[in-house]
């Protein structure tokens, strides 16, 4: 791994979650973590999911919301906006993202991806799979 080239991390709805309700300061975490130079990121969906989900996630949006975090716009059809669908593509097309959730299901698909990296929560801890 390259310490001069950041890692970049995408973020999703649950990772977020989690992050806030465990109280990690998630900048520190990544860098401990990752041991480089990290940039999160978030996609359109996951705030658009964020929003749906209502009252109960608005600080959750509001930390994504963060000049910290990068926003990145979709690559698929406006018409798609499960977040999960949208950070496998983007894993599959952009192989330098390192997906960051704690969804079982989305982890499962992720490593069917060659040379795939994700990022998930155990014990108030972000630890690489």
């Amino acid at each position: 791994m390259d310490k001069n080239n950041p890692d970049y991390v995408l973020i999703d709805t649950n990772f977020i979650y989690f992050i806030l309700k465990n109280k990690i300061n998630l900048i520190e975490a990544l860098v401990q973590c990752l041991n480089t130079i990290t940039v999160p990121c978030v996609s359109e969906c996951v705030l658009l999911e964020l929003e749906k989900l209502g009252p109960k996630f608005k600080l959750a949006l509001r930390y994504l919301k963060n000049k910290e975090i990068i926003k990145l716009k979709c690559f698929h059809p406006n018409n798609i906006v499960y977040a999960d669908d949208c950070i496998f593509n983007t894993v599959s097309l952009y192989r330098y993202f390192i997906a960051a959730t704690c969804d079982i299901k989305l982890k499962k698909r992720i490593k069917q991806i060659p040379g795939s990296r994700i990022l998930s929560i155990r014990k108030n801890k972000i630890f690489l799979i």
